[in-house]
């Protein structure tokens, strides 16, 4: 059963108020409430949000992930913690720390009473896209884990993976993303950052950024590139339309390492792709559209690249 919003919010009330008294005793309750509804996790954030006087009591947060997710079966109404109103009490309120934590598909997210940092991972194969509430959206690829900040939406951390970031520009408040020891600005942007262990590469569709690395610092406007493995920074360009086109389910490249194109497939799909040796810097230039069955696309993807491309026990083989 779906409750009223009204309903939803007096509960999350509820809930906060019994966590700050009877820490986890109540934890078992709390975890099946938050997993019976989206909605509830949402007006959570906005109960503790005003706790720490980062709002109204009344005004709903937006949720931080848009991407849908499969929850358990709600809960009955026998099992609603007690929806008669609850007397606010503002004291006692603005004393308490926010505890929350949501399981959802591909991801864990956590709130700590002292840190409101959260992460969220995607699956190999898995797409996913946040919704920050300062109106940027982040879209995630596979095998991606990020960290956010429930305090300050302004900041991201990229632990790994590959992602693209719509940015809310507020040249007052400037979103910061930071890659290991390496940061990027905004000033007014949509850009996708790749990190592996071995490189960071960053590429602006619209408007600019900051790159910085603590020695190096410059601006990259839209179809600028940039790849940066240890001290070496590798500056480039790119069709602005081409940047980010994982997220509509094409890959395009203009001599990229067939080694580059072999992460990408594996991260798009899923699997394992294992490249021969002697193709690892032999570059491709073209579109890969990600639709289709496995069998269809790994055919695609032998007539694209002039190559075998062979199954294995976990994905695909690449070779002469």
């Amino acid at each position: 059963m779906r409750l009223t919003d009204d309903l939803v919010h007096e509960q999350a009330i509820a809930w906060h108020l019994r966590l700050a008294e009877d820490g986890f005793d109540e934890w078992d309750g709390f975890v099946s409430w938050l997993e019976a509804d989206a909605a509830h996790n949402s007006a959570y954030e906005a109960v503790s949000d005003a706790d720490a006087g980062l709002g109204e009591l009344a005004a709903p947060a937006p949720s931080v992930a848009t991407h849908p997710v499969s929850w358990p079966a709600a809960w009955s109404t026998n099992d609603e913690p007690d929806a008669a109103p609850v007397q606010r009490r503002p004291g006692r309120l603005m004393a308490m720390a926010a505890t929350v934590a949501l399981v959802a598909v591909g991801s864990w997210v956590g709130f700590g009473a002292m840190n409101q940092t959260y992460e969220v991972r995607t699956a190999p194969g898995e797409t996913r896209t946040l919704a920050l509430a300062d109106g940027t959206r982040i879209a995630l690829n596979g095998s991606t884990e990020i960290m956010l900040d429930k305090r300050d939406p302004r900041f991201a951390e990229l632990k790994s993976g590959e992602a693209k970031f719509s940015v809310h520009h507020d040249a007052a408040d400037p979103f910061e993303l930071t890659v290991a020891d390496q940061k990027i600005v905004d000033v007014g942007t949509v850009f996708n950052v790749k990190k592996s262990p071995q490189s960071l590469k960053v590429e602006v569709a619209e408007g600019a950024v900051r790159y910085e690395d603590g020695q190096v610092r410059m601006r990259l406007d839209a179809g600028d590139t940039l790849q940066a493995s240890g001290a070496n920074v590798v500056e480039g360009t790119r069709p602005p339309e081409a940047i980010g086109s994982w997220t509509n389910g094409r890959l395009v490249y203009e001599g990229a390492p067939l080694v580059e194109v072999a992460g990408d497939l594996a991260r798009a799909r899923g699997i394992a792709v294992e490249l021969a040796p002697n193709l690892a810097q032999e570059t491709f230039s073209g579109v890969i559209q990600l639709d289709g069955d496995g069998d269809t696309l790994r055919q695609r993807v032998a007539q694209l690249l002039r190559l075998k491309v062979s199954k294995t026990s976990d994905g695909w083989s690449i070779s002469r």
